[in-house]
Protein backbone atom coordinates (compact mmCIF):
# COMPACT_ATOMS: atom_id res chain seq x y z
CA UNK A 1 0.00 0.00 0.00
CA UNK A 2 1.15 3.38 -1.09
CA UNK A 3 1.04 6.28 1.80
CA UNK A 4 -0.36 9.24 0.40
CA UNK A 5 -0.70 12.94 1.89
CA UNK A 6 -2.63 16.32 0.42
CA UNK A 7 -3.65 19.54 1.50
CA UNK A 8 -7.12 20.70 1.85
CA UNK A 9 -6.34 24.81 1.76
CA UNK A 10 -9.21 26.96 2.54
CA UNK A 11 -9.29 30.76 0.49
CA UNK A 12 -12.38 32.12 2.35
CA UNK A 13 -15.41 29.81 1.47
CA UNK A 14 -13.25 28.41 -1.61
CA UNK A 15 -10.58 25.39 -1.29
CA UNK A 16 -7.29 24.90 -3.67
CA UNK A 17 -8.01 21.68 -6.70
CA UNK A 18 -5.38 21.24 -8.88
CA UNK A 19 -5.75 19.22 -12.42
CA UNK A 20 -3.35 16.04 -12.94
CA UNK A 21 -0.90 16.60 -15.48
CA UNK A 22 -1.90 14.85 -19.16
CA UNK A 23 0.71 12.24 -18.98
CA UNK A 24 0.39 10.97 -15.52
CA UNK A 25 -2.30 8.51 -14.48
CA UNK A 26 -5.43 9.72 -13.59
CA UNK A 27 -3.94 12.52 -16.14
CA UNK A 28 -6.44 15.74 -16.31
CA UNK A 29 -8.22 14.47 -13.30
CA UNK A 30 -8.57 17.03 -10.29
CA UNK A 31 -6.98 16.47 -6.88
CA UNK A 32 -5.78 17.67 -3.79
CA UNK A 33 -2.05 19.18 -3.41
CA UNK A 34 0.32 16.21 -2.38
CA UNK A 35 1.79 13.16 -3.14
CA UNK A 36 3.53 10.17 -1.56
CA UNK A 37 5.13 9.68 1.79
CA UNK A 38 9.27 9.29 0.88
CA UNK A 39 11.02 6.89 3.60
CA UNK A 40 11.97 8.32 6.88
CA UNK A 41 9.42 11.03 6.17
CA UNK A 42 6.93 11.68 8.26
CA UNK A 43 3.13 12.24 6.51
CA UNK A 44 4.06 16.22 7.76
CA UNK A 45 7.26 16.68 6.06
CA UNK A 46 6.18 14.93 3.14
CA UNK A 47 2.81 17.29 2.40
CA UNK A 48 5.46 20.50 2.93
CA UNK A 49 7.80 18.81 0.60
CA UNK A 50 4.95 17.75 -1.77
CA UNK A 51 3.45 21.21 -1.75
CA UNK A 52 6.62 22.96 -2.17
CA UNK A 53 7.61 20.92 -5.08
CA UNK A 54 4.54 21.22 -6.71
CA UNK A 55 3.19 24.33 -6.35
CA UNK A 56 6.00 26.61 -4.36
CA UNK A 57 4.65 27.56 -1.60
CA UNK A 58 5.10 26.71 2.23
CA UNK A 59 2.59 25.93 3.96
CA UNK A 60 2.00 24.92 7.61
CA UNK A 61 -0.23 21.34 8.18
CA UNK A 62 -3.08 21.54 10.64
CA UNK A 63 -5.30 18.28 11.84
CA UNK A 64 -6.17 15.76 9.35
CA UNK A 65 -9.93 15.91 8.35
CA UNK A 66 -9.89 12.58 6.71
CA UNK A 67 -8.31 9.30 6.08
CA UNK A 68 -9.14 7.05 2.84
CA UNK A 69 -8.43 3.77 1.37
CA UNK A 70 -8.54 3.32 -2.25
CA UNK A 71 -7.97 0.60 -4.75
CA UNK A 72 -6.86 1.56 -8.49
CA UNK A 73 -6.19 -0.72 -11.08
CA UNK A 74 -1.79 0.05 -10.77
CA UNK A 75 -2.09 0.74 -6.88
CA UNK A 76 -3.45 0.83 -3.57
CA UNK A 77 -3.77 4.00 -1.54
CA UNK A 78 -4.08 5.32 1.91
CA UNK A 79 -4.35 8.57 1.62
CA UNK A 80 -4.08 11.48 4.52
CA UNK A 81 -5.75 14.72 3.90
CA UNK A 82 -4.43 17.11 5.75
CA UNK A 83 -6.35 20.81 7.02
CA UNK A 84 -3.24 23.05 5.83
CA UNK A 85 -2.65 27.16 5.30
CA UNK A 86 -0.25 28.74 3.26
CA UNK A 87 2.38 30.30 5.08
CA UNK A 88 4.93 31.86 2.45
CA UNK A 89 4.42 32.12 -1.57
CA UNK A 90 1.71 32.13 -4.02
CA UNK A 91 0.55 28.76 -5.69
CA UNK A 92 2.35 28.39 -9.13
CA UNK A 93 1.90 25.45 -11.57
CA UNK A 94 5.20 23.61 -11.30
CA UNK A 95 3.17 20.61 -11.66
CA UNK A 96 -0.31 20.62 -12.41
CA UNK A 97 -1.79 21.60 -15.55
CA UNK A 98 -4.48 24.14 -13.50
CA UNK A 99 -5.20 24.79 -10.56
CA UNK A 100 -8.77 26.88 -9.55
CA UNK A 101 -10.01 27.70 -5.93
CA UNK A 102 -13.76 26.43 -5.61
CA UNK A 103 -16.44 26.46 -3.48
CA UNK A 104 -18.35 23.07 -2.61
CA UNK A 105 -21.14 23.49 -5.08
CA UNK A 106 -18.75 24.37 -7.53
CA UNK A 107 -16.72 21.17 -7.17
CA UNK A 108 -19.18 18.72 -8.64
CA UNK A 109 -18.38 20.74 -12.28
CA UNK A 110 -14.65 19.07 -11.62
CA UNK A 111 -13.84 15.51 -12.43
CA UNK A 112 -11.35 14.64 -9.18
CA UNK A 113 -9.83 11.58 -8.88
CA UNK A 114 -11.83 8.45 -7.87
CA UNK A 115 -10.06 8.44 -4.77
CA UNK A 116 -11.23 11.66 -3.34
CA UNK A 117 -15.02 11.07 -3.38
CA UNK A 118 -15.28 10.20 -0.04
CA UNK A 119 -13.80 13.34 0.55
CA UNK A 120 -16.34 15.53 -1.55
CA UNK A 121 -18.64 13.64 0.36
CA UNK A 122 -17.17 14.74 3.43
CA UNK A 123 -16.98 18.89 1.99
CA UNK A 124 -20.70 18.43 0.93
CA UNK A 125 -21.64 17.22 4.52
CA UNK A 126 -19.98 20.28 5.91
CA UNK A 127 -21.08 23.02 3.61
CA UNK A 128 -24.72 21.43 4.52
CA UNK A 129 -24.47 21.58 8.07
CA UNK A 130 -22.75 25.05 7.84
CA UNK A 131 -26.27 26.44 6.14
CA UNK A 132 -28.75 24.36 8.60
CA UNK A 133 -26.34 26.04 11.33
CA UNK A 134 -26.91 29.63 9.78
CA UNK A 135 -30.73 29.12 9.16
CA UNK A 136 -30.96 27.93 12.53
CA UNK A 137 -29.01 30.54 14.05
CA UNK A 138 -30.82 33.39 12.43
CA UNK A 139 -34.05 31.77 13.67
CA UNK A 140 -33.06 31.43 16.87
CA UNK A 141 -31.67 35.44 16.91
CA UNK A 142 -35.44 36.41 15.43
CA UNK A 143 -36.74 35.43 18.62
CA UNK A 144 -34.40 37.33 20.91
CA UNK A 145 -35.29 39.27 23.99
CA UNK A 146 -32.63 41.51 25.80
CA UNK A 147 -34.45 41.64 28.82
CA UNK A 148 -35.17 37.96 29.20
CA UNK A 149 -31.07 37.01 28.51
CA UNK A 150 -30.04 39.68 30.96
CA UNK A 151 -32.33 37.95 33.88
CA UNK A 152 -31.54 34.19 32.41
CA UNK A 153 -27.65 35.23 32.45
CA UNK A 154 -28.13 35.81 35.87
CA UNK A 155 -28.83 32.46 36.53
CA UNK A 156 -26.28 30.45 34.84
CA UNK A 157 -23.18 32.00 35.90
CA UNK A 158 -21.27 29.16 34.27
CA UNK A 159 -22.47 30.35 30.99
CA UNK A 160 -20.42 32.97 29.00
CA UNK A 161 -22.96 35.82 28.39
CA UNK A 162 -21.46 36.09 24.49
CA UNK A 163 -23.22 32.67 24.14
CA UNK A 164 -26.85 33.71 25.34
CA UNK A 165 -29.27 34.68 22.75
CA UNK A 166 -32.07 35.27 25.04
CA UNK A 167 -34.88 32.47 23.27
CA UNK A 168 -37.62 32.06 25.97
CA UNK A 169 -38.47 28.01 26.25
CA UNK A 170 -42.35 28.07 24.58
CA UNK A 171 -40.18 29.72 21.97
CA UNK A 172 -37.63 27.18 22.01
CA UNK A 173 -39.95 24.12 21.77
CA UNK A 174 -42.42 25.57 19.48
CA UNK A 175 -39.67 25.40 16.73
CA UNK A 176 -38.57 22.02 17.83
CA UNK A 177 -41.80 20.82 17.08
CA UNK A 178 -41.60 22.70 13.76
CA UNK A 179 -38.18 20.76 12.80
CA UNK A 180 -38.75 17.36 14.85
CA UNK A 181 -38.61 15.03 12.29
CA UNK A 182 -36.95 16.88 9.46
CA UNK A 183 -33.44 16.38 7.64
CA UNK A 184 -32.44 19.85 8.74
CA UNK A 185 -33.11 18.61 12.84
CA UNK A 186 -31.20 15.51 11.76
CA UNK A 187 -28.41 17.54 10.67
CA UNK A 188 -28.43 20.31 13.18
CA UNK A 189 -28.14 17.57 16.12
CA UNK A 190 -25.11 15.84 14.42
CA UNK A 191 -23.24 19.16 14.05
CA UNK A 192 -21.47 18.81 17.97
CA UNK A 193 -20.33 21.44 19.29
CA UNK A 194 -22.95 24.01 19.19
CA UNK A 195 -21.99 27.77 19.49
CA UNK A 196 -25.01 28.97 21.57
CA UNK A 197 -26.90 28.14 24.78
CA UNK A 198 -30.11 28.16 23.25
CA UNK A 199 -28.76 25.99 20.07
CA UNK A 200 -28.17 23.23 22.99
CA UNK A 201 -31.85 23.86 24.68
CA UNK A 202 -33.24 23.11 20.85
CA UNK A 203 -30.82 20.00 20.36
CA UNK A 204 -32.03 18.71 23.99
CA UNK A 205 -35.99 19.46 22.90
CA UNK A 206 -35.47 17.30 20.06
CA UNK A 207 -33.36 14.93 21.67
CA UNK A 208 -36.35 14.07 24.38
CA UNK A 209 -38.98 14.30 21.39
CA UNK A 210 -37.99 10.96 20.09
CA UNK A 211 -40.07 7.81 20.68
CA UNK A 212 -36.87 4.53 20.54
CA UNK A 213 -35.17 4.17 23.76
CA UNK A 214 -31.83 2.99 22.72
CA UNK A 215 -31.86 5.87 19.79
CA UNK A 216 -32.55 8.22 22.58
CA UNK A 217 -29.68 6.65 24.76
CA UNK A 218 -27.29 6.61 22.25
CA UNK A 219 -27.63 10.84 21.54
CA UNK A 220 -27.62 11.15 25.04
CA UNK A 221 -24.32 9.71 25.17
CA UNK A 222 -23.22 12.29 22.05
CA UNK A 223 -24.91 15.05 23.53
CA UNK A 224 -24.27 15.16 27.16
CA UNK A 225 -20.42 15.63 27.34
CA UNK A 226 -21.05 19.26 25.98
CA UNK A 227 -24.02 20.28 28.59
CA UNK A 228 -22.36 23.14 30.69
CA UNK A 229 -24.88 24.08 32.92
CA UNK A 230 -27.78 23.53 35.45
CA UNK A 231 -30.78 24.67 32.90
CA UNK A 232 -29.50 22.51 30.24
CA UNK A 233 -28.89 20.04 32.08
CA UNK A 234 -32.09 20.34 33.73
CA UNK A 235 -34.21 20.14 30.58
CA UNK A 236 -33.50 16.86 29.13
CA UNK A 237 -36.67 14.12 29.94
CA UNK A 238 -36.85 12.23 27.26
CA UNK A 239 -40.14 10.66 26.20
CA UNK A 240 -38.52 7.34 25.71
CA UNK A 241 -37.88 6.63 28.89
CA UNK A 242 -41.21 6.33 30.62
CA UNK A 243 -41.71 3.22 28.20
CA UNK A 244 -38.38 1.52 28.99
CA UNK A 245 -38.71 1.54 33.28
CA UNK A 246 -36.32 -1.96 33.22
CA UNK A 247 -34.17 -1.07 31.20
CA UNK A 248 -33.14 2.60 32.04
CA UNK A 249 -31.05 1.42 35.69
CA UNK A 250 -28.21 0.37 33.77
CA UNK A 251 -27.90 3.35 31.77
CA UNK A 252 -28.66 5.96 34.91
CA UNK A 253 -25.11 3.84 36.47
CA UNK A 254 -23.20 4.48 33.81
CA UNK A 255 -24.23 7.92 34.32
CA UNK A 256 -23.57 8.53 37.71
CA UNK A 257 -20.42 7.04 37.36
CA UNK A 258 -19.18 9.41 34.66
CA UNK A 259 -16.51 12.41 35.14
CA UNK A 260 -18.15 15.06 33.36
CA UNK A 261 -20.39 16.77 36.32
CA UNK A 262 -23.73 17.37 34.51
CA UNK A 263 -23.69 13.82 33.11
CA UNK A 264 -24.13 12.85 36.87
CA UNK A 265 -26.51 15.80 37.16
CA UNK A 266 -28.13 14.20 34.38
CA UNK A 267 -28.38 10.65 36.16
CA UNK A 268 -29.62 12.01 39.27
CA UNK A 269 -32.31 14.10 37.55
CA UNK A 270 -33.49 11.04 35.47
CA UNK A 271 -33.28 8.68 39.09
CA UNK A 272 -35.65 11.21 40.23
CA UNK A 273 -38.09 11.37 37.12
CA UNK A 274 -38.49 8.27 36.35
CA UNK A 275 -37.51 5.74 39.28
CA UNK A 276 -39.37 7.01 42.61
CA UNK A 277 -42.37 6.03 41.50
CA UNK A 278 -42.92 2.70 38.80
CA UNK A 279 -39.79 0.89 39.09
CA UNK A 280 -38.46 2.47 42.54
CA UNK A 281 -36.10 0.25 44.33
CA UNK A 282 -34.34 1.37 47.92
CA UNK A 283 -31.23 0.65 46.18
CA UNK A 284 -31.23 3.50 44.19
CA UNK A 285 -31.30 5.97 47.44
CA UNK A 286 -28.27 4.60 48.21
CA UNK A 287 -26.83 5.23 44.35
CA UNK A 288 -27.37 8.92 45.68
CA UNK A 289 -26.04 9.01 48.81
CA UNK A 290 -22.93 7.30 47.74
CA UNK A 291 -21.44 9.69 45.43
CA UNK A 292 -18.22 11.17 46.36
CA UNK A 293 -18.86 14.38 44.78
CA UNK A 294 -17.91 18.02 45.43
CA UNK A 295 -19.59 20.18 42.22
CA UNK A 296 -22.36 22.35 43.80
CA UNK A 297 -25.01 21.31 40.99
CA UNK A 298 -24.11 17.67 41.76
CA UNK A 299 -24.76 18.43 45.77
CA UNK A 300 -27.87 20.07 44.97
CA UNK A 301 -29.28 17.65 42.67
CA UNK A 302 -28.99 14.75 45.41
CA UNK A 303 -30.41 17.21 48.03
CA UNK A 304 -33.84 17.63 45.43
CA UNK A 305 -33.65 14.22 44.88
CA UNK A 306 -33.87 13.07 48.53
CA UNK A 307 -36.03 15.50 48.92
CA UNK A 308 -38.78 14.27 46.13
CA UNK A 309 -38.10 10.66 47.91
CA UNK A 310 -39.88 11.85 50.86
CA UNK A 311 -42.42 13.02 49.31
CA UNK A 312 -42.91 9.79 47.18
CA UNK A 313 -41.42 7.15 48.71
CA UNK A 314 -41.07 8.53 52.69
CA UNK A 315 -40.36 5.48 55.32
CA UNK A 316 -37.92 4.17 52.80
CA UNK A 317 -36.06 7.87 52.50
CA UNK A 318 -36.31 9.11 55.74
CA UNK A 319 -33.58 6.75 57.36
CA UNK A 320 -30.64 8.60 55.23
CA UNK A 321 -32.03 11.70 57.46
CA UNK A 322 -32.37 9.96 60.76
CA UNK A 323 -28.82 8.03 60.65
CA UNK A 324 -27.47 11.10 58.70
CA UNK A 325 -26.55 9.14 55.34
CA UNK A 326 -25.89 12.27 53.85
CA UNK A 327 -23.14 15.08 54.31
CA UNK A 328 -24.12 17.72 56.35
CA UNK A 329 -24.55 20.37 53.66
CA UNK A 330 -26.35 17.83 51.90
CA UNK A 331 -28.36 17.02 54.81
CA UNK A 332 -30.03 20.39 55.49
CA UNK A 333 -30.56 21.44 51.99
CA UNK A 334 -32.69 17.90 51.71
CA UNK A 335 -34.63 19.15 55.02
CA UNK A 336 -34.55 22.99 53.77
CA UNK A 337 -36.23 21.65 49.62
CA UNK A 338 -38.53 19.07 51.57
CA UNK A 339 -40.14 21.71 54.01
CA UNK A 340 -41.00 23.76 51.30
CA UNK A 341 -42.28 21.36 49.52
CA UNK A 342 -46.03 21.34 48.84
CA UNK A 343 -46.26 17.57 48.39
CA UNK A 344 -45.11 16.19 52.11
CA UNK A 345 -47.77 16.83 54.81
CA UNK A 346 -47.61 19.76 57.67
CA UNK A 347 -46.26 16.69 60.32
CA UNK A 348 -44.02 15.27 58.64
CA UNK A 349 -42.57 18.36 57.82
CA UNK A 350 -42.49 19.13 61.61
CA UNK A 351 -40.51 15.99 62.45
CA UNK A 352 -37.92 16.82 59.56
CA UNK A 353 -37.17 20.38 61.11
CA UNK A 354 -36.21 17.91 64.16
CA UNK A 355 -33.21 16.35 62.30
CA UNK A 356 -31.78 18.89 61.52
CA UNK A 357 -27.88 18.42 62.14
CA UNK A 358 -26.41 19.92 65.19
CA UNK A 359 -23.37 18.32 66.24
CA UNK A 360 -20.01 17.47 64.75
CA UNK A 361 -20.19 14.96 61.67
CA UNK A 362 -19.12 15.32 57.80
CA UNK A 363 -19.26 18.55 56.32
Amino acid sequence: MTEVVAALIWRGDRFLACQRPAHKARGLLWEFVGGKVEPGETRQVALVRECWEELGITVTVGDVFLEVTHTYPDLTIHLTLFHASIAEGTPQLLEHNDLRWVTTGEMDALPFCPADQEILDKLREYDRRAAVRSAIEGRLLAMQDMDYRAFHCRLMPTVDPDRVIGVRTPALRALARELFGTPEAEVFRSDLPHRYYEENNLHGILLCSGKDFQETVDALDRFLPYVDNWATCDLLSPKAFRRNLTSLPQHIRRWLDADHPYTVRFGLGALMRFLLDEGFEPVYLDWAACLEREEYYIRMMVAWYFATALAKQYDTALPYLERCRLDRWTHHRTIQKAVESNRIPPERKAYLRTLRWKGPGKT
